[in-house]
């Protein structure tokens, strides 16, 4: 790899926190009611900071997910549970049930196989930065670390599926140049093979909704998300409601697909893509999460401008995580 790793790991991590701050005031909102709060979601931004205080548990838990890593320097279940206890004083803000109903029941000593709840929430993927960082030269390491990580609060393959997509999405996209670009017909199979030759059924079924994805890159933002946003979702979880409206469901799978439609149409800009993740409409700030972890595996955190730097909540602490999990790396492989 002959970029700079140090900026590609810093600017991944920093720009989970952006994304899921600027996501986290319009969560559970329309996309099209989001957009009538503002003509310019830039200035909106300069005119209430204040509404924009604060990140969530997507920060959190990947914060606690590269502290674990870095004590560990790799995975260890012990370690992962540790941390992901310590979270619940943190405290959580914002948290999903899936991620806080197994937590607790680690807390009190239930073992992970018995304590992971059968969810196929986002609540994994949203914390898979760090894997994705620390496991980049070790393909076979993600995958597995990915699932690992996963099963230790959500059994369900949907979400160890969409962790390793997103984990294995962020390995590429750190040694590709924004300058340069990179082959979308590479990026699709690469992230498409992470996932291959598996027994499991949901697994196959989201392979052929990732290429229907890349069929339809061609689509606007909005028409994209409103195609995307309950890919997957099964009955009963299927929200009638938001059936044709640009709502992203907390599904796994929707989410993730949803948050790789908005980076791909957005490759030219980090500030135009952190704002279309941000604004996606219903799971705002995982979207902004965890596509903002994308952003920020391929821009660097060279090119993130330094006002929304400044914006996250201990921006400079997760800046020193970032440098800590990257030397972690380099002394381990």
């Amino acid at each position: 790899m002959s970029l700079d790793l140090l900026d590609k790991f810093q600017g991944t991590l920093i720009s989970v926190a952006i994304g899921d701050t600027l996501g986290c005031p319009f969560q559970g909102k329309l996309r099209k009611d989001i957009y009538s709060y503002f003509k310019d979601f830039g200035e909106f931004i300069e005119g209430y900071k204040d509404v924009f205080r604060t990140y969530t548990d997507d920060t959190q838990l990947t914060i606690h997910t590269a502290k674990a890593l870095i004590q560990g320097n790799g995975f260890h279940t012990d370690n992962f549970i540790r941390e992901y206890v310590k979270w619940l004083d943190d405290p959580p803000i914002g948290p999903g049930w899936g991620c806080i109903s197994s937590i607790r029941k680690l807390k009190y000593g239930i073992p992970w196989k018995e304590a992971a709840s059968n969810s196929g929430g986002n609540g994994t993927i949203m914390r898979i930065a760090p894997i994705g960082l620390f496991y980049c030269t070790n393909l076979k390491g993600l995958k597995t670390t990915a699932i690992k990580s996963s099963i230790i609060t959500h059994s369900h393959p949907a979400a160890s599926a969409g962790a390793v997509v997103i984990a294995r999405a962020i390995s590429f996209l750190l040694n590709k140049d924004p300058i340069t670009g990179f082959s979308i017909d590479e990026f699709f199979e690469v992230i498409t093979s992470s996932i291959s030759r598996s027994q499991e059924k949901i697994w196959e079924e989201f392979i052929v909704l990732l290429k229907k994805l890349k069929s339809n890159l061609d689509m606007p933002i909005e028409s994209g998300l409103i195609k995307f946003s309950q890919a997957g979702v099964k009955s009963p979880y299927f929200i009638e409601e938001y059936l044709g409206q640009a709502f992203v469901h907390p599904y796994a799978i929707s989410t993730v697909l949803c948050s790789l439609f908005i980076f791909l149409k957005r490759l030219t800009s980090f500030k135009e893509c952190i704002f279309e993740l941000a604004t996606a409409g219903g799971d705002s700030d995982t979207v902004g999460a965890i596509g903002g972890s994308l952003a920020g595996a391929y821009f660097g955190m060279k090119n993130i401008p330094s006002d929304l730097v400044k914006l996250v909540k201990n921006h400079k602490k997760i800046l020193k995580l970032s440098e800590n999990l990257y030397n972690a790396f380099t002394k381990r492989f």
